[in-house]
Formats: C-alpha cells, sequence, structure tokens
C-alpha cells in the first residue's frame, strides 16, 4: 500500500470550501435520513420495552465509545510534526478499541450468566465488536480530513449508512429483534473502517513506544475530559426531566430533542469539518506560532459568518414550524413536543459558535482551556435544569434554552480571549442574514396560516413552507448585499 502524504493541497483550488461541506452535509442528511428509516421499521415490528433495552445498552455503548476514541483523531488533526506520532496515535486507537471490546464481552458474559438474558448478552457482544472498529476508523479519518478529502470521507459515511440500514431492516424482517439493530451498526461501521482505510492509504506501523507519548496522553486526556463532561451533561436532561416529570415528560422530551439533535447533526457536522480543514491548512501555510495565530484569524473572518449564514435560517425556520416539523416526523400524537421543539431550536442556534472551539483552540495550542469550560458549561447546565424543571416540561426546555446561552457567552470568551477570534467583526459583517431572517419569518408565518385552512396534507404544508422560506431568505440576502452570498460560500 503507497502511503499518501499526509498534507493535502487547499481545497479551494478544488472548488472551494462549498463543495467539502456540500459533501458533507449530503453525507449527514442521508446518515439522517439512514437512521430514521431504520426507527420507522424497528418501530412497526418490536416492543416499547424492547427500544427501551436496546436504548439503554447503545447509550453504555456511546459511553465507551468517547472514552474509546479519546482524542486520537483530533491529535492527529492538531499535530504538526512528525508521522511517526500519527502512527503511534493510531497504534493507541488500536488498542482502546481491544480494551473496551474485552469490556464489553465480560459484560455479556455476566449479562448471560447472572441475568439469564442471552438476547441482551447478544446485543452487547454485537456493540462490542463495534467498539473494537469504531476508534481506529474515527482516527483514520482524521488524515483525510487533514487532506482535504471531505468528499471521499462523506462518501465513506453514505455507503456505510446505507449498508448498515439494510443489514439492520434485514435483522429485524428475519426475527433477530434487538439484535438485528446491533448488526446494522457492525456492518456500518465495518464498512466506515474498510472504505476510511482504502481512501487514507496509510501504512500500518504499530508504534507503542515512539517518543510522543507525553504529547499524546497530554492532548488526548484535555479532549477526554471535555468529551465525557459533555457527554454526562447532554444526558443529565433526560435523568432530571425523569425525576420531575415521569416517563411521559421524558418521552416528550426525548422526541423534542431528538429532532433538534438531527437538524444540528446535519448542519453542524459538515461546519465542523470545514472548519478543521481550512484552520489546519491555515496553520499548515504558516511559519511560526505568531503566523499561525494571525493565520487563524483571518480564516475566522471567513468561517465564522458562513456559520451565521447556514445556522440562522435553519433553526429559526424548525422554531416557527416545528408544529408540522413534528406531526410529519413523528405523527400527530407527538404534537405536545412540538412547543418544546421551538425552544430547543432556538438553543440549537446559540450552541452554533460552540462547534469551532475544538479546532480553532487546538490548532492554536490552547488545547488546555477545553475541559475546563465543559466542566463549568455542564455544573451549570446540571443546576439550571434542576431549578426549573421541576416547572414542567416547558420550563425543562426554557432550561435548555438557557444553558445553550451560557455555551454560546463562554465560546466567544474563550475563543476571543485565548485565540483572538473576530466574533463581533463576524456578526457585523453578517448583517444582511439578519434581513433574511425577518423576511423567512414573515413569509413562513403567513403561509402557514394561510396553508392551514386549505385542504392539503401536513407534509405538502411543510414542504410548501421549507421552500418559500428558503427562497426568501436567500432572495433578500442577495437583493441588500449579493457580494456577500458569492463570498461566504466561496470562502
Amino acid at each position: 500500500m503507497t502511503e499518501a502524504p499526509l498534507q493535502g493541497d487547499s481545497n479551494r483550488r478544488n472548488g472551494g470550501m462549498a463543495s467539502a461541506g456540500g459533501a458533507a452535509l449530503a453525507a449527514r442528511v442521508i446518515a439522517q435520513g439512514a437512521q430514521l428509516a431504520m426507527f420507522i421499521v424497528a418501530a412497526r415490528i418490536l416492543a416499547p420495552a424492547d427500544f427501551g433495552v436496546f436504548a439503554l445498552v447503545a447509550a453504555v455503548s456511546a459511553f465507551l465509545f468517547v472514552v474509546g476514541a479519546a482524542g486520537w483523531r483530533e491529535f492527529i488533526l492538531g499535530w504538526g510534526g512528525s508521522d511517526r506520532a500519527v502512527n503511534q496515535a493510531i497504534t493507541y486507537s488500536f488498542l482502546s478499541g481491544y480494551v473496551l471490546t474485552a469490556v464489553g464481552v465480560a459484560s455479556a458474559v455476566v449479562v448471560v450468566f447472572v441475568y439469564k438474558s442471552p438476547l441482551v448478552s447478544a446485543l452487547i457482544l454485537t456493540l462490542s465488536a463495534t467498539l473494537l472498529l469504531a476508534p481506529v476508523t474515527h482516527t483514520l479519518g482524521a488524515i483525510l480530513v487533514r487532506r482535504g478529502a471531505i468528499s471521499s470521507l462523506s462518501f465513506v459515511t453514505i455507503v456505510a449508512e446505507l449498508a448498515g440500514l439494510a443489514a439492520g431492516v434485514a435483522g429485524l424482517l428475519a426475527g433477530w429483534n434487538i439484535v438485528a439493530l446491533g448488526v446494522g451498526k457492525l456492518v456500518m461501521q465495518f464498512v466506515n473502517l474498510v472504505g476510511v482505510a482504502l481512501f487514507a492509504r496509510w501504512p500500518v506501523r504499530l508504534i507503542i513506544n515512539g517518543g510522543f507519548e507525553r504529547q499524546i496522553f497530554e492532548f488526548s486526556r484535555s479532549i477526554l475530559t471535555t468529551r465525557i463532561v459533555g457527554f454526562v451533561s447532554g444526558n443529565a436532561a433526560i435523568f432530571i426531566v425523569g425525576a420531575f416529570l415521569g416517563v411521559a415528560g421524558v418521552g416528550y422530551y426525548r422526541a423534542a430533542e431528538r429532532v433538534v439533535s438531527a437538524i444540528s447533526e446535519m448542519l453542524f457536522e459538515p461546519l465542523r469539518l470545514v472548519a478543521w480543514m481550512v484552520f489546519r491548512q491555515a496553520a499548515d501555510g504558516a511559519e511560526d506560532p505568531a503566523g499561525i495565530r494571525e493565520s487563524l484569524t483571518r480564516e475566522s473572518h471567513l468561517i465564522f459568518p458562513l456559520l451565521i449564514l447556514c445556522a440562522a435560517p435553519v433553526f429559526v425556520g424548525a422554531a416557527i414550524i416545528a408544529d408540522d416539523v413534528v406531526g410529519v416526523l413523528l405523527g400527530e400524537r407527538w404534537l405536545p413536543a412540538a412547543p418544546v421543539v421551538t425552544i430547543l431550536a432556538l438553543g440549537g442556534l446559540m450552541m452554533t459558535p460552540s462547534i469551532v472551539n475544538e479546532p480553532l483552540l487546538t490548532i492554536n495550542g490552547k488545547v488546555k482551556i477545553l475541559p475546563p469550560v465543559s466542566i463549568f458549561n455542564a455544573v451549570v447546565t446540571v443546576a439550571i435544569f434542576l431549578v426549573f424543571t421541576q416547572f414542567g416540561l416547558i420550563a425543562a426546555a426554557l432550561a435548555r434554552l438557557g444553558a445553550s446561552a451560557v455555551v454560546m457567552a463562554s465560546s466567544f470568551w474563550v475563543q476571543v480571549r485565548h485565540a483572538d477570534a473576530p466574533w463581533w467583526g463576524a456578526i457585523k459583517k453578517a448583517s444582511p442574514v439578519y434581513t433574511g431572517i425577518v423576511a423567512l419569518i414573515i413569509v413562513v408565518l403567513f403561509a402557514n396560516h394561510w396553508l392551514t385552512g386549505q385542504n392539503i396534507s401536513m407534509a405538502a404544508r411543510l414542504s410548501v413552507e421549507v421552500f418559500i422560506g428558503v427562497v426568501a431568505y436567500f432572495s433578500v440576502i442577495f437583493l441588500v448585499r449579493p457580494s456577500f452570498l458569492r463570498t461566504t460560500f466561496w470562502l
């Protein structure tokens, strides 16, 4: 296997950042669509109790993946030295997978012999196998991002998600129960690993003591702490809602959260990948630390308006047509969750600045700032939920909104203070967006009011609202300042 260079030409020479972001967006849309299709098929076959068991085991598996990923990928993305350190980080990702798989196998043995549940044990074994593959897949993906090969990475993601969907549905139809969902995840992860390895063309050289242990583990510790704190704070809300509002409250809150998280993932993941790629390539072109900081600040002037331009219409639009979004995606019996979707969507907009925390601070050499900031955000989030959730479901959603405001403020502070992030200039530069948002709100609210009295389906009404909202938003921005769209999308 021939080793491809770790660095790649700037993606601007190959069509601009818009093509990379578009490929990543397509991958996230298809991935979310595949997961939604899997959920719909499973809901028609499995009982609610089965879903509960799978959710619990999958949550534990997700936590173990957070531990196994451990920042190896981010180390590679932030590293600017010898390729030997890259091989060493990949080796550690291999070892992480083996350790986590051993933990999973041991847990499966306990479940089958102590709790006499072979079905749950089989699910644990299946998800444990995914943990063997996931850390190294995640790490090898960093090589593609560094080269600017986001389109290749997106292609692999699409193929893997569709393969996982096919395997999961086949298993459900064959009567494999919850194990079918685990098989779908395993197939998806296997295809992902094979595809990333083929495109990366990075020869496997396992190096445990390569001389970079201190740099790797210090860096990974910071990322791991941040991720664990984020995982705990993100899942604490569910338990707090359950404690105060009961199972029904959890159901509505979780449904609303799932809708907004699907939107967030489709939007934030492409933007995060583009930010990593742009900032990494800017740093690679600098000659010294001062030049790196200056280059990152210059690129931030281009990236930040793009974040505002993309996030504002998506979250504001979801907030004002939440009834139709919930009705079409989840069904009319879930409509009580619509007000929660509205509030959580506004919170999602506030979370936008935080998606560049890791790439901007990591490449600036300020990764140690992330853990204390994450801990602060987590403590404040839990405290807000404990105070407000007791007053009802809407209060719980408002608690999330307040927590999102705190995350936004802390992100502004840490980026401006430690990376010279030009947020205030970007907010001014993005002024045409605010006019476009006003137009979107007026047009969509008017259309919603008029279409509600017409004899059309909810899905048709939602389609019309989305279409005219997009047209109104970009048309007004183009009329106000045509150059803004061109320079921002092309970067």
